[in-house]
Protein backbone atom coordinates (compact mmCIF):
# COMPACT_ATOMS: atom_id res chain seq x y z
CA UNK A 1 0.00 0.00 0.00
CA UNK A 2 1.41 3.36 -1.05
CA UNK A 3 1.33 6.55 0.98
CA UNK A 4 1.90 10.22 0.26
CA UNK A 5 3.31 12.45 2.98
CA UNK A 6 2.82 16.21 3.28
CA UNK A 7 3.86 18.76 5.84
CA UNK A 8 1.15 21.00 7.26
CA UNK A 9 2.64 23.89 5.29
CA UNK A 10 2.44 21.91 2.04
CA UNK A 11 -1.14 20.92 2.80
CA UNK A 12 -2.18 24.49 3.67
CA UNK A 13 -0.96 25.60 0.23
CA UNK A 14 -3.23 23.17 -1.61
CA UNK A 15 -6.14 24.59 -3.62
CA UNK A 16 -9.59 23.42 -2.54
CA UNK A 17 -11.47 21.57 -5.27
CA UNK A 18 -14.71 23.45 -6.09
CA UNK A 19 -17.96 21.51 -5.73
CA UNK A 20 -21.38 22.55 -7.07
CA UNK A 21 -23.18 24.92 -4.69
CA UNK A 22 -26.07 22.47 -4.20
CA UNK A 23 -23.73 19.65 -3.15
CA UNK A 24 -23.17 19.61 0.60
CA UNK A 25 -20.46 17.24 1.86
CA UNK A 26 -20.33 17.05 5.64
CA UNK A 27 -17.54 14.55 6.30
CA UNK A 28 -14.68 15.81 4.14
CA UNK A 29 -13.16 18.35 1.76
CA UNK A 30 -11.40 17.83 -1.56
CA UNK A 31 -8.10 19.44 -2.55
CA UNK A 32 -6.09 19.55 -5.78
CA UNK A 33 -2.71 17.89 -5.40
CA UNK A 34 -0.03 18.24 -8.07
CA UNK A 35 2.09 15.11 -8.40
CA UNK A 36 5.18 14.52 -10.50
CA UNK A 37 6.13 11.24 -12.13
CA UNK A 38 9.54 11.60 -13.80
CA UNK A 39 8.93 14.49 -16.25
CA UNK A 40 5.15 14.37 -16.10
CA UNK A 41 2.99 16.46 -13.77
CA UNK A 42 -0.54 15.28 -12.96
CA UNK A 43 -3.28 16.64 -10.78
CA UNK A 44 -4.82 14.32 -8.21
CA UNK A 45 -7.60 14.82 -5.71
CA UNK A 46 -6.87 14.59 -2.01
CA UNK A 47 -9.88 13.76 0.13
CA UNK A 48 -9.33 14.95 3.69
CA UNK A 49 -11.75 13.82 6.38
CA UNK A 50 -12.76 16.28 9.07
CA UNK A 51 -12.68 13.58 11.78
CA UNK A 52 -9.48 11.52 11.66
CA UNK A 53 -9.79 9.36 14.77
CA UNK A 54 -12.27 7.07 16.49
CA UNK A 55 -14.26 4.04 15.42
CA UNK A 56 -15.99 5.62 12.42
CA UNK A 57 -12.71 6.85 10.90
CA UNK A 58 -10.97 3.53 11.55
CA UNK A 59 -13.85 1.77 9.80
CA UNK A 60 -13.54 4.12 6.82
CA UNK A 61 -9.76 3.69 6.76
CA UNK A 62 -10.02 -0.10 6.63
CA UNK A 63 -12.32 0.21 3.61
CA UNK A 64 -9.89 2.57 1.86
CA UNK A 65 -6.88 0.33 2.52
CA UNK A 66 -8.73 -2.72 1.20
CA UNK A 67 -9.78 -0.88 -1.95
CA UNK A 68 -6.16 0.13 -2.57
CA UNK A 69 -4.86 -3.38 -1.98
CA UNK A 70 -7.58 -4.97 -4.15
CA UNK A 71 -7.45 -2.51 -7.05
CA UNK A 72 -6.06 -5.09 -9.49
CA UNK A 73 -8.61 -7.68 -8.42
CA UNK A 74 -11.50 -5.24 -8.82
CA UNK A 75 -10.24 -4.03 -12.21
CA UNK A 76 -13.28 -1.84 -12.99
CA UNK A 77 -12.10 1.26 -14.85
CA UNK A 78 -15.35 3.10 -14.13
CA UNK A 79 -14.59 3.14 -10.39
CA UNK A 80 -12.54 6.07 -9.08
CA UNK A 81 -10.71 4.11 -6.40
CA UNK A 82 -8.37 5.36 -3.66
CA UNK A 83 -4.73 5.36 -4.80
CA UNK A 84 -2.61 6.39 -1.81
CA UNK A 85 -3.12 7.03 1.90
CA UNK A 86 -2.56 10.73 2.64
CA UNK A 87 -0.53 11.68 5.72
CA UNK A 88 -0.13 15.25 6.98
CA UNK A 89 2.36 15.88 9.77
CA UNK A 90 2.47 12.17 10.66
CA UNK A 91 -1.31 11.80 10.85
CA UNK A 92 -3.47 9.88 8.36
CA UNK A 93 -6.07 12.35 7.11
CA UNK A 94 -7.51 10.73 3.97
CA UNK A 95 -6.45 9.50 0.56
CA UNK A 96 -5.65 10.53 -2.98
CA UNK A 97 -7.44 9.52 -6.17
CA UNK A 98 -7.70 10.35 -9.84
CA UNK A 99 -8.98 13.83 -10.71
CA UNK A 100 -11.57 13.38 -13.47
CA UNK A 101 -12.77 16.40 -15.50
CA UNK A 102 -16.47 15.84 -15.03
CA UNK A 103 -19.94 16.97 -14.11
CA UNK A 104 -22.09 15.39 -11.44
CA UNK A 105 -24.67 12.85 -12.67
CA UNK A 106 -27.51 14.71 -10.96
CA UNK A 107 -26.51 17.83 -12.89
CA UNK A 108 -26.30 15.86 -16.15
CA UNK A 109 -29.73 14.27 -15.69
CA UNK A 110 -31.37 17.64 -15.04
CA UNK A 111 -29.57 19.52 -17.83
CA UNK A 112 -31.64 20.83 -20.78
CA UNK A 113 -28.50 20.73 -22.91
CA UNK A 114 -28.12 16.94 -22.73
CA UNK A 115 -30.41 14.79 -24.85
CA UNK A 116 -32.72 12.16 -23.38
CA UNK A 117 -30.81 9.53 -25.36
CA UNK A 118 -27.56 10.45 -23.61
CA UNK A 119 -29.25 10.53 -20.20
CA UNK A 120 -30.66 7.05 -20.72
CA UNK A 121 -27.15 5.97 -21.79
CA UNK A 122 -25.79 7.23 -18.46
CA UNK A 123 -28.42 5.24 -16.56
CA UNK A 124 -27.56 2.20 -18.68
CA UNK A 125 -23.89 2.55 -17.77
CA UNK A 126 -24.64 2.39 -14.04
CA UNK A 127 -26.22 -1.00 -14.65
CA UNK A 128 -23.10 -2.12 -16.51
CA UNK A 129 -20.95 -1.14 -13.52
CA UNK A 130 -23.19 -3.16 -11.19
CA UNK A 131 -22.95 -6.15 -13.52
CA UNK A 132 -19.15 -5.88 -13.47
CA UNK A 133 -19.28 -5.88 -9.67
CA UNK A 134 -21.40 -9.02 -9.80
CA UNK A 135 -18.67 -10.65 -11.91
CA UNK A 136 -16.08 -9.63 -9.29
CA UNK A 137 -18.17 -11.30 -6.59
CA UNK A 138 -18.59 -14.45 -8.67
CA UNK A 139 -15.06 -14.91 -9.99
CA UNK A 140 -12.69 -13.43 -7.39
CA UNK A 141 -12.11 -13.69 -3.65
CA UNK A 142 -14.14 -10.48 -3.10
CA UNK A 143 -17.46 -12.18 -2.36
CA UNK A 144 -18.78 -9.26 -0.31
CA UNK A 145 -18.39 -6.20 -2.54
CA UNK A 146 -21.20 -3.65 -2.90
CA UNK A 147 -21.36 0.08 -3.63
CA UNK A 148 -23.88 0.56 -0.81
CA UNK A 149 -24.43 4.35 -1.01
CA UNK A 150 -25.83 4.52 -4.55
CA UNK A 151 -27.41 7.83 -5.50
CA UNK A 152 -27.12 10.47 -8.21
CA UNK A 153 -24.39 12.48 -6.51
CA UNK A 154 -22.05 9.51 -6.15
CA UNK A 155 -21.65 9.25 -9.92
CA UNK A 156 -19.98 11.63 -12.33
CA UNK A 157 -19.92 11.95 -16.12
CA UNK A 158 -16.35 11.94 -17.43
CA UNK A 159 -16.18 14.86 -19.87
CA UNK A 160 -13.37 13.23 -21.88
CA UNK A 161 -15.24 10.01 -22.58
CA UNK A 162 -18.88 11.00 -21.90
CA UNK A 163 -19.15 7.98 -19.63
CA UNK A 164 -20.34 7.43 -16.07
CA UNK A 165 -17.89 6.75 -13.24
CA UNK A 166 -18.36 5.96 -9.56
CA UNK A 167 -16.97 8.29 -6.90
CA UNK A 168 -16.97 8.20 -3.08
CA UNK A 169 -16.05 4.54 -3.22
CA UNK A 170 -14.95 4.72 0.43
CA UNK A 171 -18.64 4.22 1.28
CA UNK A 172 -18.71 0.75 -0.23
CA UNK A 173 -18.88 -2.61 1.52
CA UNK A 174 -15.94 -4.87 0.77
CA UNK A 175 -14.83 -8.29 1.95
CA UNK A 176 -16.45 -8.13 5.39
CA UNK A 177 -13.73 -5.83 6.72
CA UNK A 178 -16.21 -3.05 7.58
CA UNK A 179 -17.05 -3.30 11.27
CA UNK A 180 -19.77 -0.71 10.78
CA UNK A 181 -22.15 -0.25 7.85
CA UNK A 182 -21.90 3.22 6.33
CA UNK A 183 -25.18 5.05 5.74
CA UNK A 184 -26.84 5.26 2.34
CA UNK A 185 -29.15 8.00 1.06
CA UNK A 186 -31.82 5.65 -0.25
CA UNK A 187 -31.50 3.03 2.52
CA UNK A 188 -32.97 4.92 5.44
CA UNK A 189 -35.38 3.25 7.85
CA UNK A 190 -38.56 5.07 6.94
CA UNK A 191 -38.75 4.04 3.29
CA UNK A 192 -40.97 1.93 1.06
CA UNK A 193 -38.76 -1.12 1.75
CA UNK A 194 -38.97 -1.01 5.54
CA UNK A 195 -41.30 -4.06 5.76
CA UNK A 196 -39.79 -6.16 2.96
CA UNK A 197 -37.87 -9.11 4.39
CA UNK A 198 -35.21 -9.49 1.67
CA UNK A 199 -33.70 -6.18 2.80
CA UNK A 200 -31.88 -7.13 6.00
CA UNK A 201 -32.06 -4.43 8.64
CA UNK A 202 -28.96 -3.15 10.39
CA UNK A 203 -29.23 -3.56 14.16
CA UNK A 204 -26.78 -0.86 15.27
CA UNK A 205 -28.17 2.01 13.15
CA UNK A 206 -24.77 3.70 13.15
CA UNK A 207 -24.35 6.52 10.58
CA UNK A 208 -28.11 6.55 10.02
CA UNK A 209 -27.82 3.23 8.23
CA UNK A 210 -30.81 0.93 8.37
CA UNK A 211 -30.09 -1.86 5.87
CA UNK A 212 -27.14 -4.17 5.28
CA UNK A 213 -25.53 -3.80 1.83
CA UNK A 214 -26.37 -6.56 -0.63
CA UNK A 215 -27.03 -7.16 -4.30
CA UNK A 216 -30.69 -6.40 -3.60
CA UNK A 217 -29.96 -3.06 -1.89
CA UNK A 218 -27.56 -1.97 -4.67
CA UNK A 219 -30.15 -2.79 -7.35
CA UNK A 220 -32.90 -1.13 -5.30
CA UNK A 221 -30.93 2.13 -5.15
CA UNK A 222 -30.11 1.90 -8.86
CA UNK A 223 -33.77 1.45 -9.77
CA UNK A 224 -34.70 4.39 -7.53
CA UNK A 225 -32.30 6.56 -9.57
CA UNK A 226 -34.02 5.42 -12.79
CA UNK A 227 -37.51 6.00 -11.39
CA UNK A 228 -36.58 9.40 -9.94
CA UNK A 229 -35.45 10.40 -13.43
CA UNK A 230 -38.67 9.20 -15.05
CA UNK A 231 -40.95 10.53 -12.32
CA UNK A 232 -39.20 13.87 -11.96
CA UNK A 233 -39.24 13.70 -8.18
CA UNK A 234 -38.44 11.68 -5.09
CA UNK A 235 -40.13 8.40 -5.96
CA UNK A 236 -38.76 6.74 -2.81
CA UNK A 237 -40.97 8.99 -0.68
CA UNK A 238 -44.16 7.48 -2.07
CA UNK A 239 -46.07 4.82 -0.17
CA UNK A 240 -45.96 1.31 -1.61
CA UNK A 241 -49.51 1.58 -2.98
CA UNK A 242 -48.69 4.89 -4.70
CA UNK A 243 -45.52 3.46 -6.25
CA UNK A 244 -47.35 0.39 -7.48
CA UNK A 245 -50.02 2.60 -9.05
CA UNK A 246 -47.34 4.62 -10.84
CA UNK A 247 -45.69 1.47 -12.15
CA UNK A 248 -49.05 0.26 -13.45
CA UNK A 249 -49.36 3.58 -15.25
CA UNK A 250 -45.97 2.99 -16.89
CA UNK A 251 -47.29 -0.29 -18.27
CA UNK A 252 -50.44 1.36 -19.53
CA UNK A 253 -48.58 3.97 -21.58
CA UNK A 254 -46.64 1.20 -23.33
CA UNK A 255 -43.36 0.77 -21.47
CA UNK A 256 -41.94 -2.75 -21.78
CA UNK A 257 -43.69 -4.95 -19.22
CA UNK A 258 -40.44 -6.83 -18.51
CA UNK A 259 -38.87 -3.54 -17.49
CA UNK A 260 -41.86 -2.53 -15.35
CA UNK A 261 -41.87 -5.96 -13.70
CA UNK A 262 -38.18 -5.52 -12.81
CA UNK A 263 -39.14 -2.22 -11.17
CA UNK A 264 -41.96 -3.92 -9.23
CA UNK A 265 -39.58 -6.47 -7.74
CA UNK A 266 -38.00 -3.84 -5.49
CA UNK A 267 -41.22 -3.84 -3.42
CA UNK A 268 -41.55 -7.63 -3.33
CA UNK A 269 -39.51 -10.41 -1.75
CA UNK A 270 -38.37 -11.69 -5.15
CA UNK A 271 -34.67 -11.06 -5.91
CA UNK A 272 -34.09 -7.71 -7.60
CA UNK A 273 -33.01 -7.68 -11.25
CA UNK A 274 -30.57 -5.43 -13.08
CA UNK A 275 -32.77 -3.75 -15.74
CA UNK A 276 -30.09 -1.91 -17.71
CA UNK A 277 -30.50 -3.87 -20.96
CA UNK A 278 -34.15 -2.79 -21.18
CA UNK A 279 -33.65 0.96 -20.66
CA UNK A 280 -33.15 2.03 -24.29
CA UNK A 281 -36.88 1.81 -25.00
CA UNK A 282 -37.61 4.52 -22.39
CA UNK A 283 -36.48 7.32 -24.71
CA UNK A 284 -39.80 7.66 -26.55
CA UNK A 285 -41.84 7.65 -23.33
CA UNK A 286 -39.90 10.31 -21.44
CA UNK A 287 -42.18 13.24 -20.64
CA UNK A 288 -45.28 11.09 -20.30
CA UNK A 289 -43.64 9.46 -17.27
CA UNK A 290 -43.36 12.77 -15.37
CA UNK A 291 -45.33 12.95 -12.12
CA UNK A 292 -47.42 15.90 -13.30
CA UNK A 293 -48.54 14.09 -16.47
CA UNK A 294 -49.15 10.93 -14.48
CA UNK A 295 -51.26 12.72 -11.87
CA UNK A 296 -53.21 14.56 -14.55
CA UNK A 297 -54.04 11.28 -16.28
CA UNK A 298 -55.06 9.70 -13.00
CA UNK A 299 -57.66 12.44 -12.41
CA UNK A 300 -59.53 11.65 -15.61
Amino acid sequence: MEIITLTKKQFDNLEEYPLPAYLFVAESKLYILKTTNKWETNNKLLKKFHITSGQSFNNKLQTIKTLIDCKEVINIKEMVLPEKIAIVDNQIVGYTMELVPSINLEEALSSDEISIERKIKYLYQIGVILEKMEHVRQYTELKDFYLNDIHENNFIVDLKTDSVRVIDTDSCKINNINTLTIGSKYLQGNTIIRDIQKYKQEKTFVYGCSFLPSKDTDLYCYIIIILNFLYGGDIEKLEVEELYDYLEYLSQIGIDKKLVNSFKKIISNAPNENPYKLLEGLVKFYGRTNKNVYKCNRKR
